[in-house]
């Protein structure tokens, strides 16, 4: 017997890499690692699971690899169970025959594999993606969702300030009902002491979603599964539902280094990773980190299986990196497995990963703009702020600091 308000989940990892270049140029934003430990698809993942949800899909464009090879059979979330389970859809099979481009928006995806919706059995569904890093209590979501009776219910954060980053978020307006009375751009509200971020978290009915979706397949229209929400939480009765907790869009290269520094302050990592739920992931055992006497380490996350040998402040190591004598990393994340050479100087920087430092090689960037070096480069000079960059520094940054 079905139980009651029974939902499944639906992560909707369509999302837009070019913003994110070039950590996102041969992944998806979902695979982006986060603190040392984690991916951000981990985030709406773990979500989904606490509050009961036994059916997750898994909607993509065109970067299943790197996700499936982290969250495989979703063991980790308990997700392979027999009843329900992880279902991955690709935007290139529900392509192929149709005469679709990409460019024609991702709602065929989600037609085409519509029966995943009616198959799960669950009354309702929720709809998120992994942009929005958050820990959201979807128990919470239902129960206001059941309480005030709307069609549909929105997540939304109340912020105080808006960034750069925030131009392309979109903000609502919310009557004394509780009831959205609109939708626009967050970059119309720069100058506004207020604004209510709209965090991309939709909560209904599993009707009304596949009834959403077949009326915009049946009038032709090309678009993404987000506009058809936009559309639609405008025209009919929508909640919405207040978080409180830790937010950040990751929207661009520099949202992301902020996020992943947020976490050097307790109350930003109390609150995203040690709350009322715990984010669960992909469990890798690694030795101790060790750390040697020439060593100094201040301010710093560092995972396991790390050599340290040098000085790192107010940064973010992920596992297996090697951080050689003399060598100084400021304010700069250190994805899996780079090494950093004896006497180098890394200020502001992001290494993805398996990147190799060469001894003495000093790269600054800046809090606006870190430097991004991309997966398996080789630096091998000393340049300063503002020189010509060499090859394998990305050329999203290479253009930036040309002289």
């Amino acid at each position: 017997m079905m139980r009651k308000n029974k939902i499944c989940g639906i992560l909707n990892l369509t999302e837009s890499r070019l913003a994110t270049n070039p950590l996102t140029l041969f992944r998806p934003v979902a695979a982006l690692p986060f603190g040392c430990r984690y991916r951000l698809i981990d985030f709406p993942l773990t979500n989904l699971t606490t509050a009961g949800v036994e059916t997750v899909g898994v909607f993509l464009n065109d970067s299943l690899r790197s996700i499936y090879d982290h969250v495989r059979s979703g063991k980790e979330w308990g997700l392979d169970s027999v009843d329900g389970g992880l279902f991955f859809f690709s935007a290139l099979s529900a392509d192929r025959g149709t005469g679709l481009r990409g460019t024609d928006g991702d709602i065929y995806n989600y037609f085409k594999n519509i029966e995943f919706i009616e198959k799960s059995g669950a009354d309702y569904v929720v709809v998120m993606g992994t942009r929005m890093l958050c820990n959201v209590d979807v128990k919470a979501v239902l129960r206001s969702h059941i309480e005030q009776g709307a069609d549909i219910t929105v997540v939304y954060k109340s912020v105080d300030y808006l960034s750069k980053e925030d131009e392309h978020v979109s903000c609502m307006t919310i009557g004394d009902d509780g009831l959205v009375k609109g939708l626009k751009s967050c970059s119309l509200q720069m100058k506004e002491n207020k604004a209510l971020v709209n965090m991309e978290i939709y909560l209904m009915k599993s009707s009304l979603l596949m009834r959403l979706i077949r009326n915009v397949v049946a009038e032709n229209e090309h678009c993404n599964l987000n506009d058809v929400l936009h559309q639609a939480m405008i025209k009919l009765p929508t909640n919405g539902f207040e978080y409180t907790g830790y937010l950040k869009s990751i929207n661009s290269v520099k949202s992301y280094f902020d996020a992943n520094i947020d976490m050097l302050q307790e109350a930003n990592m109390t609150a995203l990773l040690k709350g009322s739920q715990s984010i669960h992931t992909k469990v890798k055992n690694e030795v101790p980190t060790f750390y040697a006497r020439t060593s100094d380490v201040s301010d710093s996350l560092v995972a396991n299986g790390c050599i340290m040998n040098g000085e790192v402040t107010h940064s973010v190591i992920f596992r297996n990196v090697t951080i050689e004598k003399n060598a100084v990393v400021n304010s700069s994340i250190i994805l899996q497995g780079s090494y950093i050479g004896s006497g180098a100087e890394l200020r502001y920087v992001i290494l993805d990963k398996q990147v190799r430092i060469e001894p003495n090689t000093k790269l600054i960037g800046t809090k606006d703009k870190p430097i991004v070096i991309e997966k398996n480069s080789v630096i091998s000079r000393i340049f300063e702020e503002g020189e010509q960059v060499l090859k394998g520094v990305s050329q999203f940054h290479r253009n930036e600091l040309e002289v």
